[in-house]
């Protein structure tokens, strides 16, 4: 119990499950709202991506391929953020600064109507799933994706066999975090579809107060952040 509080507010289950959540909402908002786009599934884009260019579909190939460029600049850009901060002595906010601008990016995407420049949105959204991705991918220790599963799936697996082998109760302690964490991105996109059905595209302002509490609650342990 001692070693996980060294552990900062953001590599911790709870923080986590949270923002793990909302890349499966997100997923949910651009699939609803965005023309069937899953914004974060980008090794199901890139299978969608050679399959309609092995049928000759130039520009649905397009539409998976663009998401993917996206997520990539989403990515340089986070680094960008964490480097340019650095050099203005503000390295230990870069996370709680790149927070609150993703919430002000979400916000600006609930402004624009359904079914209206839905690629442009989906690609803004894809992103900053891709900026997202970048800024929080631990978790006590172990690699985890905030709006990817593949990884998380692998990290459940690995942490089973040791509960398997071990048998004791901080192995299954374990072995359940991983679980909630892995799930909790297809329980983010339960509300994330009942939202759009009823708000529609300004659902993903839920987000954005969501990303803007994180960015309070990261001030408010401040004395824990590096």
């Amino acid at each position: 119990m001692e070693k996980k509080n060294t552990f900062p507010p953001w590599e911790r289950p709870l923080f986590l499950i949270i923002i793990t959540l909302v890349g499966g909402y997100m997923n949910a908002y651009t699939y609803m709202t965005r023309d069937g786009i899953l914004a974060n599934m980008h090794t199901a884009n890139m299978s969608h991506l050679g399959i309609n260019l092995a049928l000759g579909n130039w520009y649905i190939a397009l539409t998976y391929f663009l998401p993917i460029v996206s997520c990539i600049l989403g990515a340089a850009f986070s680094e960008f953020l964490k480097a340019w901060l650095g050099r203005k002595h503000m390295r230990s906010d870069w996370r709680k600064t790149a927070l609150l601008l993703e919430s002000a990016a979400l916000f600006l995407a609930g402004l624009v109507p359904k079914d209206t420049a839905s690629m442009a949105v989906t690609l803004f959204i894809s992103f900053f799933m891709g900026f997202q991705l970048c800024l929080f991918r631990t978790c006590m220790g172990t690699a985890h994706n905030t709006t990817i599963c593949t990884g998380n799936i692998r990290n459940v697996g690995q942490k089973l066999y040791k509960f398997l082998t071990v048998k004791d109760a901080e192995s299954l302690k374990t072995v359940c975090t991983f679980v909630a964490l892995t799930f909790s991105f297809a329980l983010g996109a339960v509300p994330g579809t009942l939202f759009c059905l009823w708000l529609s595209e300004k659902a993903v302002w839920i987000c954005a107060v969501i990303m803007l509490l994180l960015a309070l609650w990261m001030k408010k342990a401040s004395n824990y952040i590096s």
